[in-house]
């Protein structure tokens, strides 16, 4: 039976400071375990006794008896014994569950080669040889489900799928929706086709069932989703490859994951000059986030707010890929004030705007359907249009996320706000678009940093604020220069990514791992901080933006000193790397 994405029912209801919130993010319509993994009183009584540092241990530990008699087990033995022992509760999970990883195997992953053709081409030695060991990790990333996870899908929170997979990394030790498409662009530079195709057959399978693609590979993620990337990896798989008949059948559920955005994820704006349809992220779920349980409570405890609405913008945030940044918060300072759901993000109505272009070309070069192309390339047209008129702030000649509540622009910095440029949702003739952006950043001082740009200017302990400086926003901004039509940004995105991959290299070189964010501030670059959880090794999409990096810039970037060629062409090198604006046809510009 297809499941298809609903509001969840209650399933168990949690009251907090005199509010009941019930709508969880797995129940009976999706998975036959919701009372281990999403809710219940064993999830409620491991946290509350603190038995794992971090809340996401738990609820990735595979069950060793069916759900219902776990959970009889656990009433005869705890029920109307008041408080809890906490060492008799960890003797409980130990006797009925096993470790966290426990249904994953390790695995190569499909087309591996010690010295793939495109990293060998890479001129400076140091960064090749680094570069070959990048595409060495990807052996350490791979996993793929157990036969006991299909033959028992009851006993465990993992979703599972039918091809191996890469993972990010660390407690990360699942698929997750868009890391993937930067992972997917590390496995093409490292000529890894068919692993590409593999992981894009996983996200297939996801829309198959749910009728969307999830947060992650975990059933406690049944609730929201992340940043739409699916119909971008397969536009980037089909530029490497040119398979038609692969990525034709990939059509059918880039048409679901689309629908699932337009009917779920819009949101009517009303301005002077016009109504707007646009996207936000908005989760449903009004519960503390299974992974991130003890954290959610802590929160709610700390403030007079109605919990389920915080508890729902806190999984919505987490739904952004953003999780957290004062990029969310009404007072730009505390998290009690999160606010996610009163945000129109600039980054996400980019995104929808690159997943209809990128339709508007399959379906016409690769569907062969000039009905559905022209359907999606009006639409594309339109929203590219609207992105301008809502996002587009001429005071600060640049796009600025829209707040519904305050109905204005937060004109506050932040690094995703050049998503515009990397997905080309705009003007492509308008060739100050890029050098506007530019100076924005440079008027905040983005740029004055040794390793990259950091994710904000505001340093408030948040992992998506100052000082940490993420590798697929780098990545992005990177490319949303290198696209432009301006041979000025070009060679600012090669400067910039000169930057970021020596800083990468360098805490390579001092600590043997790649890490999913960076402390940009400093000579000596260090692996980022804050949050809610320590930070991770890997790193899937860190790996993946660095092989991307060196095979678009590998005939002239260097470890030190200048380029490797005097070529001021080279910085607009094309290597797959999604360049819409040629690959397109021009009445898409229309």
């Amino acid at each position: 039976m297809i499941l298809r994405f609903i509001l969840a029912l209650a399933v168990t209801a949690l009251s907090v400071n005199g509010w009941t919130c019930n709508v969880v993010m797995c129940d009976h319509t999706n998975t036959n375990n919701s009372q281990i993994y999403c809710g219940g009183d064993i999830l409620k009584a491991v946290n509350e006794a603190n038995l794992f540092n971090d809340s996401k241990e738990f609820v990735d530990m595979p069950l060793k008896f069916d759900p219902d008699t776990t959970i009889a087990d656990f009433e005869a033995e705890f029920n109307g014994t008041g408080k809890i022992d906490p060492v008799k509760l960890q003797k409980f999970v130990n006797d009925h569950f096993y470790p966290a990883g426990h249904e994953l195997e390790q695995c190569v992953p499909a087309g591996y080669s010690p010295k793939p053709g495109k990293l060998m081409t890479i001129v400076d030695d140091s960064l090749r040889d680094w570069a070959l060991n990048l595409n060495n990790v990807w052996s350490h990333l791979c996993r793929k489900v157990s036969d006991n996870v299909t033959l028992h899908p009851e006993l465990h929170s993992l979703i599972e799928v039918p091809h191996e997979f890469i993972i990010p990394g660390g407690r990360f030790r699942e698929p997750y929706y868009w890391d993937a498409y930067w992972i997917v662009k590390g496995l093409l530079a490292s000529e890894m086709y068919e692993a590409a195709a593999r992981m894009l057959l996983n996200y297939k399978s996801y829309v198959d069932r749910f009728g969307f693609i999830p947060n992650g590979g975990r059933v406690y993620y049944l609730q929201r989703s992340q940043p739409p990337m699916y119909i971008p990896m397969i536009y980037e798989f089909y530029e490497a490859t040119k398979n038609v008949s692969f990525v034709r059948k990939l059509l059918a559920s880039a048409e679901a994951e689309l629908n699932f955005w337009d009917t779920h994820r819009t949101v009517d704006v009303s301005l002077p000059h016009g109504d707007y349809t646009l996207y936000r992220y908005n989760s449903a779920s009004n519960v503390p986030r299974p992974e991130a349980f003890k954290e959610d409570m802590a929160t709610a405890n700390a403030t007079d707010r109605q919990s389920c609405d915080l508890w729902s913008n806190l999984a919505t945030t987490a739904e952004t890929g953003y999780d957290f940044s004062t990029r969310w918060f009404a007072d730009k300072k505390s998290l009690v004030t999160i606010e996610t759901k009163n945000v129109v993000p600039v980054d996400l109505n980019s995104f929808i705007c690159w997943n209809l272009e990128i339709l508007t070309f399959l379906f016409e070069y690769v569907g062969m359907d000039t009905v559905k192309s022209d359907q999606y390339r009006q639409r594309y047209i339109t929203h590219r249009r609207n992105l301008q008129k809502v996002f587009f702030n001429e005071t600060e000649g640049a796009w600025l996320d829209y707040n519904l509540r305050e109905k204005a622009h937060n004109p506050t910095f932040y690094a995703s706000l050049a998503a515009p440029l990397f997905t080309n949702c705009y003007e492509k003739l308008d060739s100050n678009k890029a050098v506007q952006i530019y100076d924005f950043f440079k008027r905040h001082k983005a740029f004055e940093f040794t390793s990259g740009v950091p994710q904000s200017t505001i340093n408030s302990s948040q992992q998506w604020d100052f000082p940490n400086g993420w590798s697929h926003v780098n990545h992005m901004i990177i490319e949303g220069f290198r696209k432009s039509n301006s041979p000025q940004m070009q060679e600012e995105a090669f400067a910039l990514a000169t930057k970021w991959v020596r800083g990468n290299y360098k805490v390579f070189n001092a600590t043997k791992h790649m890490y999913e964010k960076y402390d940009v501030v400093g000579d000596i670059p260090q692996p980022g901080a804050g949050g809610e959880y320590n930070v991770q090794e890997g790193f899937g999409w860190s790996n993946g933006v660095i092989l991307d990096l060196l095979v678009t810039y590998g005939d002239r970037i260097s470890v030190s000193g200048g380029d490797k060629t005097t070529a001021a062409a080279g910085a607009y090198i094309s290597s797959g790397l999604g360049l819409i604006a040629l690959m397109i046809p021009m009445f898409l510009r229309a």
